[in-house]
């Protein structure tokens, strides 16, 4: 969400018809595919997806992302604009991430959803309405029914419009980068070999308390030192935009006289985020607004991404199902196959076949395989 200039791909660029069969396409989803197959980081894929993205379709703005699956918040720290990121949590505009991830969407443009009526959209008027500003494209990269990443596209004045066929390709090769994004993010969490998490040895919670204007107030030492392991240099003034985001994630919260509902009575995810280190592991970062004296000010709870904080993450990145997750939960908590079948209102029988689809999908054959994967369960820690 971002329209700091980058090189233009468009000499030699064909902006004509395009669609799913061009030639151009294909190759292009066969090099997400190649690329998905090796292991790259994922900045790094993302970064080479756009740029053989411009070279098809072009635009002139943007960025791409890694987002949690479970709040939408990213996974990495990138250089957003936070007045888009206020329109994003907090305006009720169109376009937002949110809705297209709740209406399981995976693009839209302010051009086809808006077409002549572009003053209806607050963000559009009030920041992307810059001299030499053209369309806008908000994009998903959705698998297993899941959120793994996520981007945001722009053209110049000079440029037309995003044509459907243009959407129908970067929603194709959305998908492609959204099995990519997991099938990374999988790697990742079994990086250690134990298939349970990676995370830097010795590291434990800590704390990061931020003003209303998340200048940085204090600290304690292994709050510090998390931020140091996400490339934040202890001498920042204010903190960096992609944490910014989860603050005004729980600000917007606070704020909120219903209980918790967004704008247009949306539920408000949680301001938390699974961000990744400098070094590979993966942080929980949770937000809550600080009550008594210090207006608006927001304490930053930090901790290695472990224990029943994996679970949602575990279970969507193994593709199950919900009733195969309240099923892999009872199996790691020990319960007979009897008892399960009791508690969820199914035959043994059933209940069997769902314990092979999830040994299946999770690529195991024993329950203490599952739990080695999973973990203990939504409520219980690794060392419980």
């Amino acid at each position: 969400m971002s329209l700091r200039a980058r090189p233009s791909y468009r000499e030699g660029v064909n902006t004509s018809s395009i669609t799913l069969h061009d030639h151009r396409v294909v190759a292009l989803r066969e090099t997400v595919a190649d690329l998905a197959a090796r292991p790259p980081a994922a900045r790094e894929f993302l970064d080479e997806v756009e740029h053989r993205l411009r070279r098809v379709i072009p635009f002139d703005g943007g960025d791409w992302w890694t987002s949690d699956p479970e709040t939408l918040l990213p996974m990495e720290l990138r250089p957003f604009e936070y007045p888009a990121l206020q329109y994003e949590v907090a305006a009720n505009d169109v376009n937002r991430l949110d809705d297209l991830d709740r209406q399981s969407r995976t693009v839209s443009t302010l051009g086809l959803t808006m077409p002549g009526e572009r003053a209806r959209s607050a963000r559009f008027d009030d920041h992307y309405r810059l001299p030499g500003a053209g369309d806008q494209m908000r994009v998903l990269a959705r698998n297993g029914g899941w959120t793994w990443g996520a981007a945001c596209l722009y053209r110049g004045a000079d440029l037309p419009d995003f044509t459907r066929d243009e959407v129908a390709v970067i929603s194709a090769v959305s998908r492609d980068v959204g099995l990519a994004l997991r099938t990374d993010l999988l790697r990742t969490v079994r990086r250690d070999g134990t298939g349970w998490t990676h995370q830097a040895p010795g590291a434990h919670a800590g704390t990061v308390v931020v003003d209303r204007d998340d200048r940085v107030l204090g600290y304690t030492p292994e709050g510090g030192r998390w931020l140091e392991r996400l490339g934040v240099a202890l001498s920042t003034d204010r903190l960096p935009a992609s944490l910014r985001w989860i603050t005004l994630q729980a600000r917007t919260h606070e704020r909120l006289s219903d209980g918790g509902m967004g704008i247009g009575m949306r539920p408000l995810r949680q301001a938390s985020s699974r961000l990744r280190t400098t070094t590979g592991e993966l942080v929980t970062v949770r937000a809550d607004v600080l009550r008594g004296a210090v207006d608006q000010a927001v304490v930053l709870a930090l901790e290695p991404a472990s224990g029943p904080t994996m679970w949602p993450l575990l279970v969507a990145l193994h593709g199950l199902t919900r009733r195969e997750t309240e099923l892999a939960a009872l199996l790691v908590a020990g319960r007979s196959i009897k008892d399960i079948a009791t508690d969820l209102h199914l035959s043994v029988h059933t209940v069997r076949d769902h314990v092979k689809a999830v040994y299946t999908k999770v690529g195991i054959s024993s329950r203490p395989e599952l739990t080695a994967q999973l973990g203990r369960g939504p409520g219980v820690g690794p060392g419980a």
